[in-house]
């Protein structure tokens, strides 16, 4: 994941190091950015005027959009370098960050309106110590806002398992579990969508929309019910006031600079650079692999060259040497002398020569008539 540098902090504060166990506003991801943007903008909607607990507040941007609207705003996280961060990036008279563990705030009893925890839950392994710690710090009608990866479905669509999530829940282990310290409850799902919009030019009376589902079947699209669609994120919301957790609606977040398109845009144009690069080291490869196959060929077809060639020379050797042992012998020298004799006496082109070899011819022929 690329990593974008973030506003140059007025007192030199390092920045935050991207490591995946918390979200980072600066990151080139606009999924992640979705999710978690999307999460803190729809619990501001319950924060106006309210007093609100920030429970693994992180980097801090989700503490300051609650600040935008509550009375008060309390960011939590176990991190120093976190709550350092946060302090110095988001000043703001109604925002505070202080270091403390999901099972010990520092805070009072009872004193927060709105508890929001999210994607935080799945981090610790005793999740009844922070659902405890919620019922202490949550006022007697709060509501409580936790968010948690539907685990079959966020495993099946991970490319990775997260190494920082120690406790995923399944939605029935996630209910039972704030069942046991809420009477009312309700469940939203989460998931990033391709989708297209329509909405009012003109500022509406109304901010109503409505949610129209579609999926690829076979060939086409057709329209599906909510209860067809499966969120990667589950949203509850808890309280012990029927009145808080009645009508809830849900919410949609709009990218205007389709950032999620230009990351795919993005990611398909390096994916084609390395395949064209794959491709060019493939095809040098097997010319190269080709040149060494006719280097071989060629190989074998000059050894075999040489080793005729060293044959060829070792015949002519025997033979040069064969020839000088007649050379050499008494018998070529008698048949030299007589050879000389000969043409002393038939001197060769001589009426005598030629009677000569009539004689030589016609005994021969003879001979071989007796022979038959």
């Amino acid at each position: 994941m690329q990593r974008v540098e973030p506003e140059v902090m007025s007192d030199g504060l390092p920045d935050l190091e991207w490591t995946g166990e918390r979200y980072l506003p600066w990151i080139r991801n606009a999924t992640i950015s979705y999710e978690h943007l999307h999460r803190y903008a729809f619990a501001a909607r319950f924060a106006q005027g309210k007093r609100v607990l920030d429970l693994g507040s992180g980097e801090g941007y989700g503490s300051s959009i609650l600040a935008r609207t509550a009375s008060s705003v309390l960011g939590v996280d176990i991190d120093c370098e976190s709550i350092q961060h946060a302090s110095a990036k988001y000043p703001k008279e109604n925002l505070t960050f202080s270091v403390g563990s999901f099972a010990h705030v520092p805070s009072a009893d009872h004193v927060f309106d709105l508890i929001v925890c999210f994607e935080a839950i799945e981090h610790i392994e005793n999740q009844h110590e922070l659902l405890s710690e919620v019922k202490r710090l949550l006022a007697p009608d709060g509501l409580f806002l936790v968010s948690t990866p539907n685990k079959t479905a966020y495993r099946t669509e991970s490319e990775e398992k997260n190494q920082f999530h120690v406790n995923e829940l399944e939605p029935a282990e996630f209910e039972e579990l704030l069942r046991q310290y809420f009477r009312e409850i309700t469940f939203l799902g989460q998931r990033i969508h391709s989708g297209s919009g329509i909405w009012p030019l003109k500022q509406a009376q109304s901010n109503f929309i409505e949610e129209i589902a579609v999926e690829h079947i076979a060939s086409e699209f057709e329209f599906i019910a909510n209860d067809r669609r499966v969120p990667i994120y589950i949203i509850g919301i808890a309280s012990n006031s029927s009145s808080a957790v009645t009508d809830i609606a849900g919410s949609v977040l709009i990218d205007n600079s389709d950032e999620l398109i230009h990351d795919i845009e993005d990611a398909i144009r390096e994916q084609w650079k390395h395949l064209g690069s794959n491709a060019v080291v493939t095809r040098m490869r097997q010319d190269l692999d080709w040149h060494v196959e006719k280097v071989g060929e060629l190989d074998q077809t000059i050894a075999k060259a040489i080793s005729d060639l060293q044959l060829t020379q070792d015949r002519l050797v025997h033979a040069t040497r064969e020839l000088e042992t007649i050379h050499g012998s008494r018998f070529w020298k008698l048949l030299n002398t007589a050879w000389h004799v000969r043409d002393s006496i038939f001197p060769p082109g001589s009426n005598r020569r030629r009677l000569l070899q009539r004689i030589v011819n016609s005994a021969d022929f003879f001979s071989h008539r007796q022979n038959r």
